[in-house]
């Protein structure tokens, strides 16, 4: 089992310039304290034993301080706030899609798993939108992979921007997304659907430079299925199969709205 000198030792690796400016504080800081403490000892001690070359005592309370422990305690806190940054970007990592900062499937199924579980034991309802961007293909045919990963940037910024704060909201698969919505029905998960979709036809961005040097704007629609645990019950599987099943039949349907399908 490794101990923490040698966990310290292998975060070294990972320390860089923004690690280096709170370790410095944090040694400063506390040699301030460990040169207090240690001045305040000397002085009672000289007062007690009555040393008359007080103030060399005092010199060498706190230089000793400052040339011992200095260089070992900068080189410990830096590499403990090296460990602990680094830990916090594999959390993140681990939960985030890393185009968008959406949360990334796993992390979100797991999530909806959780809220599953408690609508169950309080008795609310669940509804999720399975998000779509329209022609997707097309769009990375005609425009290429750095306009399209631009469009999945853009619509998650404003799909995230619209949400709740107790939704959850991630990056489904490809130009998927998925939007869980605790507390709320059917009904008002359909109109919420319609809302997003309407403001998702506004986004347009620049596209690809075409052979005749114009740069023709994009403009950015979504395809919408929605389910709830009113009409499929509380399976994890069951509420997606209807949210895909409703994204289906809305990808079928010419007009834009919001597809829900009901069991």
């Amino acid at each position: 089992m490794p101990t923490l000198f040698h966990v310290i030792a292998t975060a070294s690796r990972h320390i860089n310039q923004s690690d280096r400016t709170p370790a410095l504080k944090g040694t400063v800081a506390f040699l301030t304290a460990a040169v207090l403490v240690s001045v305040v000892l000397t002085g009672i001690a000289v007062l007690i034993v009555g040393e008359r070359d007080w103030l060399s005592a005092l010199v060498l309370a706190i230089t000793l301080p400052l040339i011992l422990i200095t260089p070992l305690l900068f080189l410990f806190a830096i590499r403990l706030i090296a460990l602990d940054r680094h830990n916090r970007e594999l959390q993140q990592a681990a939960r985030e899609d890393h185009l968008t900062g959406v949360f990334n499937r796993p992390h979100l199924l797991g999530m909806l798993e959780r809220e599953l579980a408690l609508s169950q034991r309080h008795n609310y309802n669940v509804s999720v939108l399975l998000i779509e961007i329209s022609d997707f293909s097309q769009l990375l045919d005609e425009h290429g992979r750095h306009v399209g990963e631009k469009a999945l940037r853009l619509f998650a910024d404003c799909i995230a921007e619209k949400i709740r704060e107790s939704d959850l909201f991630g990056r489904f698969d490809g130009a998927q997304f998925l939007l869980v919505l605790p507390h709320t029905s059917f009904e008002d998960a359909t109109r919420m659907g319609e809302g997003l979709r309407a403001i998702a036809a506004t986004l347009k961005l620049d596209g690809r430079i075409q052979d005749d040097g114009t740069r023709p704007f994009v403009r950015v629609s979504a395809k919408i299925g929605a389910a709830s645990t009113e009409n499929s019950g509380r399976n994890l599987n069951s509420l997606l199969n209807e949210a895909d099943y409703a994204l289906y039949q809305s990808r079928n349907d010419r007009r834009d709205k919001t597809t829900a399908s009901e069991s």
